[in-house]
């Protein structure tokens, strides 16, 4: 029989409580409105009391379903102690029938057993509640304090953060990349140019056309230099600079230095 003097309502197993029927059943024990935690099934749980005359020796898992077509009543064992007597499975479903008709007239208990599982926006939602509700709440609050303190101290020691080191790092790699020379070119004063699969470069090539660009040429301006974008999408060919989904290739500075070119010859 349950210790009515030291528990005191929520979890119990894998159910929670969320009400009590009171002046329902006070012969059998406490009655409550439950829900599974795991599957949200609606659920009645009983704490026999002294005057139900029953006391668990053993733990049995069962599950019973009718069907009406065809027409049966089964009960499946899932779980069962290797030493159980019937007898005491008997008792325990006995004392659960005596439960359910105490609730025949209940609309309450109707409404909360032939509702469905609950949802688990629902689910959620009522754990929030009865959250606020408890002093758990305060320390949520508390830890959600102390892990904002921690991370404004790191930032305000620090400006920049992880992105000023990550610019940092960066900026190396892009003077390295704006160095090196391009492994071809689309030069706008030349027919027959040839097209050029690397990741386009985060600063110009040093003897590609740098912006602004000419836009009536076909040329974008894409981290500051100007590129021509082709019709083939990827995967680009092997001399072909690859960004967001599209292959470009990048004008040469010749172009820019004998003036607007009037078009791309193909």
């Amino acid at each position: 029989m349950a210790d009515e003097k030291t528990w005191k309502g929520g979890r119990l197993g894998p159910f929670h409580i969320s009400k009590r029927y009171k002046n329902v059943a006070v012969d059998l024990g406490r009655l409550y409105e439950a829900e599974n935690i795991r599957t949200g099934a609606p659920a009645l749980l009983l704490m026999p009391g002294a005057h139900a005359n029953w006391e668990p020796e053993d733990s049995w898992l069962v599950r019973v379903s009718a069907q009406t077509e065809p027409p049966f009543i089964s009960m499946e064992v899932e779980q069962a102690p290797s030493s159980g007597q019937l007898s005491k499975l008997s008792d325990m479903l006995d004392l659960l029938t005596s439960t359910v008709e105490r609730l025949e007239k209940n609309e309450e208990a109707r409404a909360h057993l032939t509702g469905g599982p609950v949802g688990t926006w629902k689910r959620w939602v009522g754990r929030t509640r009865r959250l606020l509700r408890s002093r758990g709440w305060l320390v949520v609050a508390g830890l959600a304090v102390t892990l904002s303190a921690v991370i404004w101290s790191r930032v305000s020691q620090d400006p920049e953060g992880p992105r000023g080191e990550q610019r940092a790092g960066a900026g190396v790699g892009e003077l390295a990349t704006s160095e090196d020379k391009a492994p071809d070119m689309v030069d706008l004063t030349r027919s027959g140019a040839t097209a050029i699969a690397y990741p386009l470069p985060a600063k110009p090539f040093s003897d590609q056309a740098k912006a602004p660009c000419y836009p009536k040429s076909g040329e974008v301006e894409i981290n500051g230099g100007c590129w021509v974008e082709l019709a083939k999408r990827p995967p680009c060919y092997e001399r072909q600079a690859e960004y967001q989904g599209k292959c470009y290739m990048p004008v040469s500075a010749r172009s820019h230095q004998q003036g607007e070119p009037r078009s791309l010859q193909p």
